[in-house]
């Protein structure tokens, strides 16, 4: 059977067969459901795009957590710094909620855009503002725009000699902006002088790479626009492709592409396509999974590492 038959083959299961099939082979597996927590605005693509926005960041946080709610399901949120400062009652709701809140940087700026130093700078600023809102400070990374790549990998150093415990910022294919396509599709100990294998000297730190479709087969699944372009059955496949090899599939989306009545300017095709596409359907795409799968925070699948500290004592340690 072809790789077409066998997707197609698949999407004509019946619902009732999903579910079975979910919870016969897969159920060991838990996955990672993650929120890029930042104005739909300072997206790379429409940044330049934009003149007096409408933000409606808090409208799109109570729509995603209301759909979360709804499945007892808890999520890790990548919040970028300056997103916490503006709104750190909001921030520290979604912490005292069971939320998991990691920083997305402080300003949104792509790490092709910093040095070292910078970043540096970025990654101290945003943990101070996190851990001013919810009073414990962030173990986890992901970079805006997934912009570690092989030109970025000085951003290993930084995160290597910073209080973080993890990274999620590594796209396993390469797509025109963004991506790593032979990097490991499961969760590895990343290797300061080689950070895209898997190595016998990893460090400390441990990449959780973006779910692709298949560990061969690598058509971007993570979420986001992918989730908004494709339906909800390869988007099934794509999660049981992985589980049914004991990876858990990292999944990503921002809380703005849960509301459709985020302002829709008028920019290039393109980009219009990529910033706005299925915008009104996501909701239900990510339910449909989230009935299928298990999902948890980034902190919680610590715990399945050795030589790790507890997620209790990680969420004990303060901004103090």
């Amino acid at each position: 059977m072809s790789v077409l038959e066998s997707l197609l083959s698949d999407r004509r299961r019946p619902a009732t067969s999903d579910v079975d099939a979910a919870s016969a082979t897969e159920s060991s597996v838990t996955n990672v459901l993650s929120f890029d927590l930042e104005h739909w605005y300072t997206a790379t693509l429409l940044r330049d795009e934009v003149r007096a926005p409408t933000g409606r960041l808090e409208e799109s946080v109570r729509l995603v957590c209301e759909l979360l709610d709804a499945r007892d399901v808890r999520a890790t949120f990548f919040v970028v710094g300056q997103v916490a400062a503006e709104y750190p009652e909001l921030v520290r709701a979604l912490a005292e909620d069971g939320h998991e809140i990691a920083t997305h940087g402080h300003t949104h700026t792509p790490l092709f855009e910093l040095t070292p130093g910078e970043f540096e700078a970025e990654l101290a600023d945003s943990a101070d503002a996190i851990g001013e809102a919810t009073g414990t400070r962030p173990i986890g990374f992901r970079a805006p725009n997934f912009s570690i790549t092989p030109k970025t990998r000085w951003a290993f150093d930084v995160l290597s000699e910073s209080d973080l415990q993890y990274d999620s910022s590594v796209f396993p294919v390469r797509t025109p902006m963004y991506g790593v396509s032979s990097a490991p599709v499961r969760p590895y100990r990343v290797a300061v002088d080689d950070p895209f294998s898997v190595t016998a000297t990893g460090t400390d730190l441990l990449e959780f790479p973006l779910a692709t479709f298949h560990p061969t087969l690598r058509i971007p699944t993570a979420g986001g626009f992918y989730a908004r372009l494709q339906p909800t059955w390869l988007l099934r496949r794509g999660i049981r492709n992985l589980n049914r090899r004991g990876i858990p599939a990292t999944l990503y989306f921002h809380p703005w592409e849960f509301n459709p009545a985020v302002e829709t300017i008028e920019p290039p095709g393109h980009k219009r396509l990529v910033s706005f596409h299925g915008i009104d359907t996501l909701a239900g795409k990510l339910d449909s999974l989230l009935a299928l799968f298990e999902f948890d925070t980034l902190e919680q699948r610590l715990d399945d590492y050795d030589g790790r500290s507890t997620s209790r004592e990680r969420r004990n340690r303060t901004s103090g």
